[in-house]
């Protein structure tokens, strides 16, 4: 499917992508860089690493509307 992306300057850029489920998450400010302006914060800013607790969530979302598509 088609996807419109912000470029980064100002306008927009259409990319293929795969139809499948995408997320795009932002991970949270680390507490030490609280006070960091927004407009300065960089990855090293941000948390990293795979949200565990949610993931299961997102799996059976996307699952349980699947499965939904199939049963009717």
């Amino acid at each position: 499917m088609d996807a419109t992306f912000d470029d980064g300057r100002g306008g927009t850029e259409v990319h293929r992508i795969p139809g499948s489920y995408v997320e795009f998450a932002e991970r949270r400010v680390l507490d030490q860089y609280a006070d960091v302006p927004a407009s300065e914060i960089r990855r090293e800013h941000r948390r990293e690493g795979f949200e565990a607790a949610s993931a299961d969530k997102i799996f059976e979302s996307t699952y349980t509307a699947q499965a939904s598509r199939r049963t009717r």
